[in-house]
């Protein structure tokens, strides 16, 4: 068995773009648009994980119902939140914070659809 993505809706295809590939240098793996008119663009990472966007010009996405947040690994938490304060109007929900039972530094932000992003650093 294999996880290759998960899948979200967004209103802003442009934001989710430039936050995910400008401010936390994600890659765009690949997109297509269906015959239905939404656009799916992927991004992801060099071992294969991907986040997919969906954007239908004509309906407004759905509300992040029942989605808690979306973890990325990073090297530098706290490089990254700075990136994200300094490129972005982004909220920041929790600064960066060292959880010592599990040895990670993480923070979470809220991405420019509404949805949690998760900065996972190992320590």
């Amino acid at each position: 068995m294999e996880l290759i993505h998960t899948a979200l809706w967004v209103d802003d295809i442009d934001a989710a773009k430039t936050f995910y590939l400008d401010v936390l240098d994600l890659e765009n793996t690949w997109g297509f648009t269906g015959d239905d008119g939404v656009e799916n663009v992927y991004v992801g990472t060099p071992d294969g994980a991907e986040i997919q966007f969906k954007h239908d010009p004509d309906e407004t996405a759905p509300e992040p119902a029942g989605i808690d947040h979306v973890a990325i690994g990073v090297e530098d938490t706290d490089s990254v939140v700075d990136r994200v304060r300094k490129e972005t109007d982004c909220a920041i929900l929790e600064e960066p914070t060292t959880m010592t039972e599990i040895d990670r530094r993480v923070a979470f932000v809220r991405d420019p659809n509404g949805y949690v992003v998760e900065f996972v650093q190992r320590v």
